[in-house]
């Protein structure tokens, strides 16, 4: 059955809206509301969506999202965060992916697939991870450490995501012969960097040169990250790596542009994301669910080894306190947005392999529903050892 675009975007919005609301009553992140809203719209109703519609979807969001992202790196916030958060946080992004790699591809023997899951495996919620530190109402060094890491744990997502993705097309034949698969994955991230820093120079001096109204600012910084999008996928670079770079660079043109660019992507993203998540419920097909379990199960297991060995390794390294060192790895289980996000645009980025995309989409959809059961607990769990929060249910 199909509905019209337009009464389909109302009944996401609506119904959405609602079962968000719902999990995050009961404690969960509203991510799951609209993707379940979307499963059962799709797979139990069988409602289609008009063609491309997902894809658009998720082109207008990720661009806003990647840009959002790029927005946090001002040379102010990292040089406050410091050598030890970025070596710590190198470390643990780098482990947790080979950790992942190896535990998958040992079991599976696929490599597209080890790939894909291992790339996706950085990027950490930080939404649920900071509202348990409130109501645990921790303070330290630890607690710094976490939102820092936290933060921009999600930027590093998108980096690796670049990477797997471009090393996955080149392992599945998709750039051809030898030489277009050595020199395409290296121009998909090359060519972001380039056009996101182009648009970036050429936005600044438009903005700095000109004078515009609020409403003016709302609607350039709402189309700039739509362009940088489309363009990217013009010249075949990566599109959302392209959108981060233009918000990192914008930022420390015009740091006073800049903030007030991530205020208004701020308050226009709760339609975008009802929409997206619940598109990709649309789209995921339980195909071949069983053995995804056991995947699904291996994935947890490696990421939750490779946060915790990642942070230690990389407190060593930078020399940190010992509780960060200790108990930073148990903190960093959440996972939503972002990894979703990018396991759905994987569906576009390799077309002609629709297996491998739904059980990439399947299992970061499952995995992320684990995680939020086991998130919070290890979020609690470090508050507790290191001393840095007050347990709420021991509080009189």
């Amino acid at each position: 059955m199909s509905f019209n675009i337009l009464l389909l975007v109302g009944s996401l919005l609506f119904l959405g809206y609602l079962s968000g609301k719902g999990f995050i009553k009961i404690g969960l992140t509203g991510i799951l509301g609209y993707l379940i809203i979307g499963f059962v719209l799709g797979s139990l109703f069988k409602i289609s969506a008009p063609q491309g519609f997902g894809k658009t979807i998720s082109s207008l969001t990720l661009s806003l999202v990647g840009f959002s992202i790029g927005l946090n790196f001002s040379l102010k916030f990292l040089r406050k965060m410091g050598k030890e958060m970025l070596v710590i946080l190198s470390v643990e992004v780098i482990i947790t992916t080979l950790v992942v790699f190896i535990i998958l591809f040992l079991f599976t023997k696929q490599l597209p697939l080890s790939i894909m899951l291992a790339s996706l495996s950085a990027a950490t919620a930080p939404a649920g991870t900071i509202a348990v530190l409130r109501e645990w109402k921790t303070k330290g060094p630890l607690t710094d450490m976490i939102i820092a890491v936290v933060g921009l744990d999600d930027a590093a997502g998108i980096l690796m995501y670049t990477l797997g993705i471009a090393l996955t097309k080149a392992v599945v034949g998709i750039h051809g012969g030898l030489i277009p698969s050595l020199i395409l994955p290296v121009w998909e991230i090359t060519g972001a960097l380039i056009l996101g820093a182009a648009f970036s120079f050429i936005t600044s001096f438009i903005i700095n040169r000109f004078s515009f109204s609020r409403d003016g600012m709302f609607t350039l910084f709402l189309s700039l990250p739509f362009i940088v999008w489309g363009a990217a996928n013009f010249i075949k670079a990566s599109a959302i790596l392209s959108c981060m770079v233009f918000g990192a660079v914008f930022i420390n043109l015009s740091p006073k542009r800049g903030n007030l660019a991530a205020q208004i992507i701020d308050n226009i993203m709760s339609p975008f994301y009802i929409l997206f998540f619940a598109s990709i419920g649309m789209a995921i097909k339980l195909s071949g669910m069983k053995s995804l379990w056991i995947i699904s199960i291996l994935y947890c297991i490696g990421r939750s080894l490779g946060k915790y060995a990642g942070s230690y390794l990389g407190g060593v390294i930078a020399k940190a306190e010992e509780k960060i060192k200790k108990y930073l790895g148990t903190a960093l289980l959440n996972q939503a947005g972002v990894a979703v996000g990018l396991a759905y645009l994987v569906s576009h980025e390799l077309p002609g392999f629709p297996k491998l995309s739904n059980a990439i989409l399947i299992t970061i959809a499952l995995t992320t529903a684990i995680f939020q059961f086991l998130a919070p607990v290890g979020v609690q769990y470090s508050a507790d050892k290191s001393r840095e929060g007050k347990n709420p249910n021991k509080e009189n």
